[in-house]
């Protein structure tokens, strides 16, 4: 099972720079999204006046392999929308 494990971390896996470590794509992808939902917020003081700051920056954005992921994701999605749109469409007489 061990050779398994790294046979598939050497063909599959992300070296990620963030969390230092090798993660599988769908790991990046939950942990992208998780940051993306986690925003803090932040308030400061001056001249009597409060100002709230939200901060919403998410490293893995500057991913690529985590964007490539991504956009393939989304032309997949649409390539199979549009392909199933004109195939239900269609009658088929015997």
């Amino acid at each position: 099972m061990k050779t398994d494990e790294k046979s598939w971390l050497k063909e599959y896996a992300v070296t990620c720079r963030v969390f230092k470590g090798k993660w599988s794509i769908r790991h990046c992808l939950r942990m992208y999204n998780d940051i993306k939902d986690l925003k803090i917020q932040m308030s400061s003081r001056s001249k009597g006046k409060v100002t709230r700051h939200e901060s919403a920056y998410n490293p893995c954005e500057r991913c690529k392999i985590l964007t490539n992921y991504i956009t393939m994701l989304h032309e997949q999605e649409n390539h199979y929308t549009n392909n199933t749109n004109e195939n239900t469409y269609e009658v088929w007489a015997v």
